[in-house]
Formats: C-alpha cells, sequence, structure tokens
C-alpha cells in the first residue's frame, strides 16, 4: 500500500521528519471451527479512520484449513476485500488497509477444508499519536547468519508469530515453522504461523546474508513493547504537493524494517491519478514498486514489504499525479505510509 507526499504544507501543517508513533495490537482468535466462518468482526469499530496491518494463520489444523478473506470499508466510504494467499494448507500473510471510523474489518472463510481448524487474525493499529498498547507483543528472535547453515532451532510456543526473512535476492532458505509447515523462499518474505514446538531456520545460499526476525502476538495488553513505528498521513487531500523528498526518519546505523502503504482516491471517473514515491531503502529484493499509482474507479493501491535501510540514510516519500503535470490540484485521495522497525 504506497503513499504520498507533500512539501510546501509539510512545515506549516505536520512535520514531515516523522516522530515515532504509537502502535496497538490486534488479535482476535476464532477456536475449533468445524465449519465456514461467517463474516465476523475482528475488532471494536474504531472512533476514527485508521491504518492496519491484519495478518491472518491457522493453527491445529486437522488437515487443511479454508481460505481466509477480509473485508472492510475504506475511509472513502467504499467496500473492500482481501483474500489470503495460502501456504501448504494454512492461510498466510499479512494485508494493510485504510479502515473507516464506526466500522470494523471482519474475517471470513470460504472453500474447502478438511477437519476442525483454529483461525487466528492479528496485527497492528498504527495512530499518529497516543499511548502504545504493545504489552503482547514480543521480538523473541533476531538471527543473522552469512552464508548457507545446517538449520538454527529456535523455541516456537503456541501463539500467532510473524516471520520477516531479510536477505536479497536470488537468496534461497527454508523456514519450518509449526502448523504451517515448511516455508521455502526466495529473496526477502513476510510470512505467518502459529507456534508448535521448536522452529527452524536454514539458509540455502552461500555468501548471501540473512536475517530473520520472529514477532510473537500474546494476549493485547497496554504498554510500550519492541517495535518503533513512523507514520504519514494524507487525508482527504486534494493536490499533489511534495514535489521534493520529505525524509520520514534516518537512523544512525542499519535497521530492517517492514513497509507498508496505501493510497486510494475517491471515485470520479476522471484521467488524474494520484501516486506515491518511496525511496531510501536498499539490499533486499523489493516486490513493491517504488511508486504506486490510485485507481481513477476508486480501487487502492497498496503493498507490503521488507527493507534494509542504511546506516544515515534518510528514508523519503512523495507525492505526484500522473497527467503529466506532476504537480497541483487533483480528485480528492488519502495515502498512508507506516513503517515499523524492528
Amino acid at each position: 500500500m504506497i503513499q504520498k507526499t507533500v512539501a510546501l504544507l509539510a512545515l506549516l501543517l505536520w512535520p514531515m521528519a516523522a516522530a515515532h508513533a504509537s502502535i496497538t495490537e490486534i488479535r482476535k482468535d476464532f477456536l475449533n471451527e468445524t465449519s465456514l466462518l461467517p463474516s465476523t468482526p475482528i475488532m471494536t469499530a474504531p472512533a476514527a479512520n485508521a491504518s492496519y496491518l491484519i495478518c491472518i494463520t491457522a493453527g491445529d489444523v486437522q488437515a487443511s484449513a479454508p481460505t481466509a478473506i477480509l473485508r472492510w470499508t475504506d475511509e472513502n466510504g467504499q467496500f473492500r476485500n482481501f483474500t489470503y494467499a495460502t501456504k501448504n494448507g494454512v492461510p498466510n500473510g499479512c494485508e494493510v488497509i485504510r479502515n473507516q471510523a464506526d466500522s470494523a474489518p471482519t474475517i471470513e472463510t470460504d472453500g474447502t477444508y478438511s477437519g476442525f481448524y483454529n483461525l487466528f487474525a492479528f496485527g497492528f493499529g498504527f495512530w499518529p499519536e497516543g499511548t502504545q498498547s504493545q504489552g503482547g507483543i514480543k521480538k523473541p528472535l533476531a538471527y543473522a547468519v552469512t552464508g548457507a547453515n545446517g538449520g538454527h532451532e529456535f523455541s516456537f510456543p503456541g501463539y500467532p508469530w510473524l516471520f520477516s526473512v531479510v536477505t536479497a535476492t536470488n537468496c534461497q532458505w527454508k523456514l519450518s515453522a509449526g502448523w504451517s509447515g515448511a516455508i521455502f523462499g526466495t529473496a526477502s518474505q513476510v510470512s505467518t504461523a502459529y507456534g508448535g514446538g521448536n522452529g527452524v531456520f536454514t539458509t540455502l545460499t552461500a555468501d548471501c546474508g540473512y536475517t530473520l526476525i520472529a514477532v510473537q502476538f500474546g494476549d493485547p495488553a497496554p504498554g510500550p513493547g519492541p517495535l518503533t513505528d513512523y507514520e504519514v498521513n494524507l487525508l482527504n487531500w486534494t493536490s499533489a504537493m511534495y514535489p521534493t523528498w520529505e525524509t520520514m526518519f534516518t537512523p544512525n546505523s542499519a535497521v530492517n524494517v517492514l513497509v507498508s502503504w496505501n493510497i486510494a482516491e475517491q471515485p470520479d471517473g476522471g484521467s488524474v491519478e494520484e501516486a506515491i514515491n518511496i525511496t531510501g531503502w536498499g539490499n533486499v529484493d523489493d516486490p513493491c514498486p517504488t511508486e504506486y499509482i490510485a485507481d481513477t474507479a476508486g480501487d487502492p493501491a497498496s503493498c507490503v514489504t521488507l527493507a534494509t535501510v542504511a546506516a544515515d540514510t534518510a528514508f523519503q516519500v512523495r507525492t505526484t499525479n500522473q497527467t503529466g503535470q506532476w504537480w497541483g490540484t487533483s480528485p480528492t485521495y488519502s495515502g498512508e505510509v507506516d513503517v515499523i522497525q524492528f
């Protein structure tokens, strides 16, 4: 999900050199399911428009779990849905959304399954300010290695987990994690799983550098936690007003981050499309383009990716419109960029 940035009004309206913001944990468990799950809210409807990263996984799966579908209403009043990928018979992955105030995102399942299953919806709420609610989030694993290894074993207790493998293009690895079975990957990747016993991370390519970061989601609780986030929110904007790059943060030392962004226009049937541009990461195979364009029909553009930001390198964003004009008046749009530093 990509986002847009603005330069002139940044100094007047809000600080673009984004300060640390607030993260709240999301977790909703659906246990001992023996049939398809109807559309069910995963949180209390928020009082304000907000950005969320919603992840999904399943545990105690007898044979296979059904497909999981996320539904929500965006801040332009448009109904949205996202179907999660399935790995080894288990729904897997994360999606970033912009959710309208007074409406709650829902999860449902569809398709075929075998036997019983537990389904877990979990993730983060991003807030420009407010009290941290990371008390249930733990970062139990940050493992780095260069080259192929025989497998790094780690304790993997029974919680929903978010795994981030950060590495370069063509670097191969394997993650054996609980009920999700073995996940074979190339380059950087975000995966989810439910804990059970021990996990094993195996790197398969010589001369590649690998970092595995695991975030464990316990019961949501107030208080600080292991994650730092930076946020940019451009809500109900009508101009592309950042013709120069604006800095979100500049780390003193190299950091691994999870980046999510979203941009959406109010449907207008016209030809002006807004775009968010992002720059400042490297050393990672990036599955997301560095520019995302909002659709004139109102369909949001979004993406979730991992990145390495080098020491003393500015992570930057800007906005453009796609009419050959680049800057100036456009249809109403909203854009968000959220960055989690592990």
